[in-house]
């Protein structure tokens, strides 16, 4: 920017071509033409940044996206060791064991649409690891579109598109065996196939995150993770009863022709039906299969490449709305007018206002009532009880990063820390997650159990759900202090992961929910398979008081924790990862919290911009 020093660019560093040229700073291909940054040569204009080659920018984000993937967690590493070598390899064992053509035919279809699926939500499960964001490069001189196209082509090199060629390479053992001569017709169709599965992989994850701006958006990913989160659950019944139709698929193809001809709808199995083409004499169908699969993987690499071009964040109008935690009829608060009410209030409105909050809390609902769905698929109507308990366990894994998602809003109760301010401040949030996810789980629980009709589960389920929750609850404001997670700054969000990774949280909040519940469940679950029927129904009070002994234990704990550590807790909320590690390496590892406090810093995900 050496126009901004002299105006007229006199006296440039360097001569044209160099780093700095007669009019800005720099000269005919360089980052700025005569007239400053923003003249013809200038960052938009044809010699300057934006008139550069495409190939460096791509090499540069493609050295950064591996940079990334380098560092991160050693969960990842291991996921990209272990499960892309499997899938490769569990691809072709189906291809090449398919017992005939039309076996393997069937097949082909079925695992090229289970590889554009897994391209679809991979990264959004991932918490979108190795994605680089256009936001990242707002502020950089680089023509906007082609910028763009750069993140595409970063985002087609990698361990998943390597991996995923070698998969889908294996449409050419099914043109081995239809006609050598269809070879090159499958290779050929690799190429927009990966581009096909890495757009529509970029399109949904910024579409995921666009969708956080609505309340309908909301509600539509709530549906989405209910889903897969179900699947987590009770997936295995689903396995169970078809493991023996997997192998039936691999022997015989699809039962029917339905199955088929919809996989045959998807640009997924187009090189399928390319290859078929060629095999049978007709090549003028195979090039119209393989036109249609680049212009369908072209379409979207252009939607996609117009989502990754940085653009100024649209100012949305929101409507206010009244309260939770106030009066429906005089609009009056409810709540006392004391810390612990405050808290408990903003907490409420939280959990209604911010888009991550209430997409957790939907996702809860959701992941329940799938659980029941899925059982009554499976006819397996003695776990449609046990539906609800998953609100519960939800709870501790959806508010596992409570101080995180709130972001450097901490600071307040630093600078008003008072005596006292600590405790309320967590028992606040504890209030929060009864008032919000108590009576939802209760009332799943008992909808599920007499749409079951197994009454026998009352006092088996009532026990655990008292236990489980109390523990949850009281684990979910733990973590959320030993273990919190930095994210973006809530009015900086729009990435689905943007409110911090919280994956070893998740694992941690699993255990820590189901350990300090161990009393009451053995209690029941003795008296249930003994037959006591009394020793089972003396399981609800123990349940309750394992619930509330949990819930206050763990969260004096938290609080306690809170207290010694605010000040490390913010800097660690405001400066990231990088300064997180250095204070817990300043700090000697006493005791389990300190444990859990460094598990964290290592293994998840930075998700905060750090330099700003």
């Amino acid at each position: 920017m050496a126009g901004s020093v002299t105006p007229s660019g006199a006296g440039g560093a360097a001569g044209p071509g160099g780093v700095a040229g007669p009019g800005g700073a720099a000269g005919p291909g360089g980052a700025a033409g005569p007239g400053g940054a923003g003249g013809p040569g200038g960052a938009g204009g044809p010699g300057g940044a934006g008139g550069m080659a495409l190939a460096p920018t791509v090499n540069a984000l493609v050295r950064l996206k591996l940079t990334i993937l380098g560092h991160s967690s050693e969960g990842l590493k291991l996921s990209r060791v272990v499960f892309w070598p499997l899938s490769a390899v569990a691809t072709w064992a189906a291809v090449v064991l398919a017992d005939g053509a039309a076996a393997r035919r069937d097949v082909l279809l079925l695992t090229l649409a289970v590889w554009g699926v897994g391209w679809m939500l991979g990264p959004v499960l991932a918490s979108g690891a190795g994605v680089l964001r256009p936001a990242y490069f707002s502020l950089l001189p680089l023509h906007r579109r082609k910028l763009g196209l750069a993140l595409l082509a970063a985002a087609c090199v990698g361990y998943g598109p390597v991996v995923s060629v070698l998969s889908l390479a294996s449409t050419a053992v099914h043109a081995v065996d239809l006609a050598p001569a269809a070879v090159p017709v499958a290779l050929l169709s690799v190429v927009p196939t990966l581009l096909f599965m890495v757009a529509l992989s970029r399109i949904v994850y910024a579409l995921m995150g666009s969708a956080m701006g609505s309340r309908l958006g909301v509600a539509i990913s709530a549906v989405q993770y209910g889903l897969l989160v179900a699947a987590l659950f009770v997936g295995w019944l689903a396995v169970a009863g078809t493991s023996d139709g997997v192998v039936k698929v691999v022997q015989e193809g699809l039962p029917g022709r339905t199955a088929a001809r919809v996989l045959e709808a998807s640009p997924t199995s187009w090189p399928v039906l390319a290859v078929e083409a060629a095999a049978d004499g007709r090549p003028a169908v195979a090039a119209g299969w393989l036109l249609a699969l680049t212009a369908a993987a072209g379409v979207l690499a252009g939607l996609c490449a117009l989502l990754l071009t940085p653009r100024a964040p649209a100012r949305i109008a929101r409507r206010r709305f009244r309260p939770l935690g106030s009066d429906v009829l005089t609009g009056r608060p409810v709540l006392p007018a004391t810390p612990l009410g405050a808290v408990t209030g903003k907490e409420l409105r939280q959990w209604w206002r911010d888009p991550w909050r209430s997409l957790e809390l939907q996702c809860g609902i959701w992941t329940g009532v799938f659980v029941a769905v899925i059982s009554l698929i499976a006819d397996r109507p003695e776990i449609l009880p046990f539906a609800g308990l998953t609100m519960v366990m939800l709870t501790a894994l959806v508010s596992c990063n409570l101080l995180g998602q709130d972001g450097t809003s901490v600071w307040m109760t630093v600078v008003g820390a008072e005596k006292g301010t600590v405790r309320a401040d967590i028992r606040g949030r504890q209030a929060a997650l009864l008032i919000l996810f108590g009576p939802l789980s209760v009332v799943m629980t008992v909808v599920f159990i007499l749409l079951s009709g197994e009454h026998w589960a009352w006092p088996l389920v009532l026990s655990l759900l008292l236990s489980l929750f109390g523990a949850a609850v009281g684990v979910a404001v733990l973590l959320s202090v030993v273990a919190v997670t930095p994210g973006v700054d809530p009015k900086y969000r729009v990435g689905p992961n943007d409110s911090g990774d919280t994956s070893y949280q998740i694992w941690i909040g699993v255990y820590g929910t189901l350990i300090p519940a161990l009393p009451t469940a053995a209690v029941a679950l003795t008296g249930q398979l003994t037959g006591t029927t009394w020793l089972t129904w003396t399981a609800v009070p123990l349940g309750l008081v394992n619930g509330v002994l949990a819930y206050w234990w763990l969260g004096r704990v938290a609080y306690r924790r809170l207290e010694a550590r605010l000040p490390e807790t913010f800097v660690r909320l405001r400066y990231g990862k990088t300064i997180a590690a250095q204070q817990s390496a300043a700090t000697e590892a006493r005791g389990w919290l300190d444990e859990l406090e460094r598990g964290s810093i290592k293994n998840n995900q930075e998700r905060k911009p750090v330099g700003t």
